[in-house]
């Protein structure tokens, strides 16, 4: 059975990781927007030279371009749904083990005051 003491490093140790799960989702949203603010540009660059393309017989090329760019954002946007999926399930998990720890730390607690009296 683990005394309060050891419950206590336990919930430390939890924080520990809930701090580095918060810090690694702001990186990935600093990422996202980062990511979003690039995808505008090309979209930007891509309009710009559409009309290039508009005056020769290859209009079918910016099309593709388009295509492919659109394709490449979806995949990335799904990389980061699945990125805050992961964070958001370590984060529940983080939770219910702080949980857990909670419970352990009040029943040491009681045992030891038990042992006292």
């Amino acid at each position: 059975m683990k005394t309060w003491t050891e419950w206590q490093q336990e919930e430390r140790r939890l924080l520990g990781k809930e701090d580095e799960n918060q810090q690694k989702r702001r990186a990935v949203l600093q990422l996202q927007e980062a990511y979003a603010n690039h995808f505008r540009e090309g979209l930007r660059f891509v309009e710009g030279v559409s009309w290039q393309f508009r005056k020769n017989d290859r209009a079918f090329l910016r099309e593709d371009m388009q295509e492919r760019v659109f394709s490449l954002s979806r995949s990335v946007q799904e990389h980061f749904d699945v990125m805050e999926e992961a964070f958001q399930q370590e984060k529940r998990d983080l939770e219910d083990q702080a949980h857990e720890v909670a419970y352990g730390k009040r029943k040491a607690f009681l045992d030891e005051q038990e042992v006292k009296a």
